[in-house]
């Protein structure tokens, strides 16, 4: 009777705190000045919120709500294969997941303090310095991943603002993928030996572990969504009350780490309703089933909805002006898409962009595209919530004619390497038909065995090249401006490249305003080099697409009076940062320094 008395006292106090709450404070959070106004305040969605919250736990408190499991009949049941067995005990693959794990910790950590990119610079320099409701109820950019920033800013305050404590989460967050991989490729009954070999080709991923040394939500992102989805097919055969709440608990984060996560909220939503179907078919009712599903996926949404109702409609604006045509991303039906995609993939894989490499990569898709429908066969639900996030964040993108990045696809990378494995098991079951019943069953350990070998192999080529650059070189790019340029010369640096220009000059004792001058037009080119006609300049770009994209007019201007003079890559796609010199200044050789592959 207390503990009723209790929880409809906490609801009572949720129900006048979303009547009586001021709002003055909310008109004082940090804005982007450039959107328009929303159709509604994020402060009434939050009163609406907490409003109806508090309305819920009254209820609950005078219904006496209590967990009543279901029977065995109301659930999915268990897949009827026996997961594979190769002699390779627990006690041994724990302990070589194990090493795995710590073998992805050290490549994560390798070469962590290199430069920041644009977007990392961002979190650090808008969102550092704000207080915590200033990171939760304001709203600037899409630079804001909740946890990250949070995460970020702890981590700044525990070892100072240095390039590896900025990174320092991710790293972490993308090393902790490695246990939960081995938890869901056991559920979708791969042996152990093969399970390992499955999170060793993640563990040396090229881009696994770029994203986890990059500090954006992506990598928490990925592991929250493998969680959250083999928690959802558990809690499902079993029903059991403490599957349930590390469900709800692991998605609030994910919903924390991306708002994206709302398609993998609705994928698991689709995922439920199969799983009532197979109930009615059965013959037995799903209303039980069903009420246990609407509880939990509306506790999920319903904290999600809280936890972003602040910025939600500033969210909702920015999208539609930032994911538009001219926005610098990519159409999804477009060749520049297909280009990108194959640029990554093929340089990850160390095999170069010809027609060598669109062969391999044609082949790796038939192949992924057979395992993944022996996926869907061995356990269609944990593939399912695992692959039609994806699927439906492109349908999204497609109805609302919005453009595309390649990194929206990255949660379908460990689904990727599951196909792949299974395709060449698959393939290697057909070829061994033939064979004596001793080797035809040994053929597929030894094909994924060569596989992952392969993998891992070219993985590790790859990442010598990665490691050899950062994301973006600020550093580099300054040191040799000043290298360069005599006294009295100035350096003008141009849209983009402006913030991270802005961050590591001060860093390296350059002078904004005397020596760096900042230009967002070309009106603000002109005015500074009409300030300085007297010496030579220099100017700095970078991110071309973008400013092709954004700024066609200033992309002109720089094409018609300076010359190309040298040009530092870094691992971020697009990410390159050019150095201009005005025309009277003789040319020098270019950089061939090869581009990464990043995302």
């Amino acid at each position: 009777m207390k503990l009723r008395l209790g929880v409809f006292a906490i609801g009572l106090l949720l129900v006048l705190l979303g009547v009586l709450m001021p709002t003055g404070w909310y008109d004082s959070l940090p804005r982007d000045a450039e959107l328009p106004a929303p159709p509604i305040a994020g402060i009434v969605l939050l009163q609406i919120s907490l409003l109806a919250q508090g309305l819920i736990v009254c209820a609950i408190s005078l219904l006496n709500f209590r967990f009543v499991p279901l029977n065995q009949a109301q659930l999915l049941a268990a897949p009827t294969w026996s997961v594979a067995r190769d002699g390779l005990t627990a006690r041994v693959a724990l302990a070589l997941l194990a090493g795995i794990t710590l073998l992805a910790l050290a490549l994560r950590l390798v070469n962590l303090n290199s430069d920041l990119w644009l977007d990392e610079i961002s979190t650090v320099v808008v969102y550092g310095p704000m207080s915590l409701l200033e990171v939760i109820g304001g709203y600037i950019n899409f630079n804001n991943h909740l946890l990250n920033t949070l995460l970020v800013k702890l981590s700044i305050g525990l070892f100072g603002e240095t390039e590896w404590a900025v990174r320092l989460p991710v790293a972490l967050l993308g090393t902790a993928t490695m246990p939960v991989i081995y938890w869901i490729t056991r559920q979708m009954g791969f042996s152990r030996w093969v399970c390992l070999g499955i999170v060793l080709v993640v563990a040396v991923s090229y881009h696994h572990i770029f994203f986890s040394q990059n500090a954006r939500g992506y990598i928490g992102h990925v592991l929250f969504t493998l969680a959250a989805s083999g928690l959802l097919v558990r809690a499902l055969q079993t029903d059991r009350l403490r599957i349930w709440l590390l469900y709800i608990a692991v998605m609030v984060l994910n919903f924390a780490t991306l708002l994206t996560t709302a398609y993998v909220l609705v994928a698991h939503g689709i995922v439920g309703v199969v799983a009532l179907y197979i109930v009615l078919r059965r013959g037995v009712s799903p209303l039980p089933l069903l009420q246990r599903l609407t509880v939990v996926f509306g506790l999920v949404g319903f904290l999600a909805f809280q936890m972003y109702a602040l910025i939600l409609p500033y969210a909702l604006v920015r999208m539609q002006a930032k994911y538009t045509s001219d926005g610098g991303y990519f159409s999804l039906f477009s060749v520049d898409l297909l280009t990108e995609l194959v640029r990554g993939l093929s340089a990850a894989a160390g095999i170069g962009s010809g027609p060598l490499a669109l062969l391999i990569l044609a082949a790796g898709a038939l192949v992924a595209g057979l395992g993944f429908v022996s996926l869907i066969r061995r356990n269609w639900s944990l593939t399912l919530a695992l692959s039609l996030p994806v699927a439906l964040s492109l349908l999204f993108i497609v109805i609302n004619g919005l453009t595309f990045s390649p990194r929206f696809m990255l949660p379908a990378l460990p689904v990727g390497i599951f196909s792949v494995v299974l395709g060449v098991q698959v393939l290697a079951r057909f070829a061994g038909q033939a064979l004596p019943q001793a080797q035809r069953q040994l053929l597929p350990r030894l094909a994924v065995t060569a596989l992952v070998v392969l993998i891992v192999a070219v993985s590790l080529l790859s990442l010598k090249t990665y490691y050899g650059l950062p994301k973006q070189a600020y550093r580099a790019s300054i040191e040799y401006l000043e290298t360069q340029r005599a006294p009295g010369e100035v350096v003008i640096v141009a849209d983009l490249a402006e913030q991270g220009f802005r961050y590591y000059s001060r860093r390296m004792g350059a002078e904004v305003g005397q020596d760096y001058y900042f230009v967002q037009s070309v009106a603000d080119l002109e005015a500074v080099v009409a300030l300085n006609r007297d010496g030579n300049s220099y100017l700095v770009t970078t991110l071309p697409r973008f400013l092709r994209l954004r700024k066609p007019d200033l992309e002109a201007r720089i094409e018609r009076d300076w010359q190309l003079l040298q040009s530092f890559p870094g691992t971020i796609g697009n990410g390159q940062i050019v150095v201009w010199a005005s025309k009277q200044l003789p040319k020098t050789q270019n950089s061939t320094q090869k581009a990464g592959s990043g995302l």
